[in-house]
């Protein structure tokens, strides 16, 4: 007889395939001790630059213990969905001044938020007992822990997630459930690949990473995004090498392997419109600007995930490291 929680999951994977959601695992909603440890030691680090709400006591309730969400989940319903494409990787390898591929399109927590609201109705409509939230960055959740931990991909020495056969080019959602789903199947999880490949931890210009750890202070995209202490070009951020990067930075998945495996195939692609490059990424009238106008900035990022920056730390990052 088949287990009552099998068959739930595949009625819920089943809803979240038909939202595009390539990847779908389940996991208890709790954070391993090691992952803990981990956390705690990146924190009392500094790693986190000044990203000071990820050390601040509410988050790390929420992170570590699942506190204050409306519920005490007992289960999380892990998603990954393509972001990558043929076009944006074609696009991205013409770029003078480079923007990281999951940007290309419009913002993914727009998305993946309508998509997720659409699930949401559907699993409170088949289970009205039980409570569902969903987080898309929205909140404090460790979402790559417990994606890592559903099974469905592995964390690589870059910190990022890989699939053997989708690569490493998706966005992570998750669903916290009162609704008990049980754990990931051993016989399915994905257990680590990277072996003694260290090519991302090579390629990366400012020493960010180490093997499974990243210090966020030094990361191009931290730096292009999360820093904004800055408005101007000032000498302590010119002093960084970002390799022509001016929003986030692909370089230690461009190198991965399993990526490149993915680029051979020309197989994996997107199936959300909204996530393809905007026209814009391809005309000379927008490539060959040094600087853009509020207005102008605006009217090109609209509803993208560029737009939470703003026009001055979008032109201090357009200037360059003169050699």
């Amino acid at each position: 007889m088949t287990n009552p929680i099998y068959q739930i999951r595949s009625q819920i994977k089943t809803i979240c395939e038909k939202e595009g959601f390539s990847l779908v695992g389940f996991t208890e909603a709790k954070i391993p001790q090691s992952d803990l440890e981990h956390l705690d030691q990146w924190i009392l680090e500094n790693r986190f630059g000044n990203m000071d709400w990820f050390a601040k006591d509410h988050a790390v309730g929420i992170r570590n213990r699942f506190e204050n969400l409306g519920l005490v989940p007992r289960s999380a319903i892990c998603l990954g969905f393509i972001y990558r494409s043929n076009e944006g990787e074609k696009i991205v390898s013409q770029m003078q001044s480079k923007v990281s591929r999951y940007a290309l399109g419009s913002d993914y927590h727009i998305i993946l938020k309508k998509k997720g609201n659409r699930i949401l109705k559907i699993l409170k409509e088949q289970f009205p007992n039980h409570k569902f939230r969903q987080s898309v960055d929205s909140l404090p959740v460790a979402e790559k822990i417990l994606t890592k931990e559903s099974g469905i991909a592995w964390q690589g020495k870059n910190t990022n997630l890989i699939h053997p056969k989708l690569g490493s080019y998706f966005f992570l959602s998750t669903i916290l459930t009162d609704l008990e789903l049980g754990g990931p199947d051993p016989t399915e999880i994905i257990t680590d690949h990277c072996g003694s490949c260290r090519k991302c931890l090579d390629v990366c210009p400012t020493g960010a990473l180490e093997e499974y750890k990243i210090d966020a202070r030094k990361c191009i995209s931290y730096l292009t995004i999360e820093d904004r202490t800055d408005t101007e070009a000032t000498d302590t951020f010119l002093q960084w090498d970002r390799k022509g990067w001016v929003y986030g930075c692909d370089l230690c998945q461009e190198v991965c392997p399993w990526n490149a495996n993915v680029a051979k195939r020309n197989e994996v692609e997107t199936t959300e419109p909204d996530f393809l490059p905007r026209p814009f990424w391809t005309n000379p009238n927008f490539i060959e600007k040094t600087s853009l106008t509020k207005e102008e900035f605006d009217s090109y990022f609209k509803d993208s995930p560029i737009e939470r920056i703003g026009f001055e730390i979008w032109n201090r990052n357009l200037k360059q490291r003169e050699s």
